[in-house]
């Protein structure tokens, strides 16, 4: 399977780390056939990576699993016409409640991801519909309750 994650910037956030050691681990361990990244914004990575990287104009061309950090990055990638599976990572350290009415719309359209049960509690009380929660955070995991 084609997983790929779509993130505001490259940059070495904590958010950004941690799905970069996920999708490491991922290619590593033979559980994705091919693995992105897509983003809006170029800033300084520390990790290094074993997965592609690229320009979200690049986004086009990517067929698989397309999960999006940002409820912006969400609207943008719905708006392209191709082959991916767009789901949400709830993160309410990025951003996630900054605009509840564009989580409730999203919510209804695409799946979401939350990384914890009180996260996926919150994404209920604010949507009145129940998200995907991880066991952990790993692509396999991702790729488990997507499927």
């Amino acid at each position: 399977m084609h997983v790929g994650f779509y993130l505001e910037t490259n940059g070495g956030t904590p958010q950004n780390t941690e799905i970069y050691k996920a999708l490491n681990k991922a290619v590593e361990e033979n559980d994705v056939e091919d693995a992105s990244v897509f983003y809006n914004n170029v800033d300084f990575n520390p990790t290094q990576s074993r997965f592609g990287m690229f320009n979200s104009a690049d986004i086009w061309s990517f067929t698989g699993l397309l999960v999006a950090t940002s409820l912006q990055n969400v609207a943008r990638a719905a708006n392209i016409v191709n082959k991916f599976k767009l789901a949400y990572l709830y993160s309410p350290l990025t951003g996630g409640t900054s605009d509840i009415f564009e989580l409730m719309a999203i919510s209804d359209k695409i799946p979401v991801i939350t990384k914890s049960q009180e996260d996926a509690d919150e994404v209920y009380r604010l949507t009145a519909n129940k998200p995907l929660v991880l066991e952990n955070f790993s692509v396999k995991d991702i790729i488990k309750v997507l499927s």
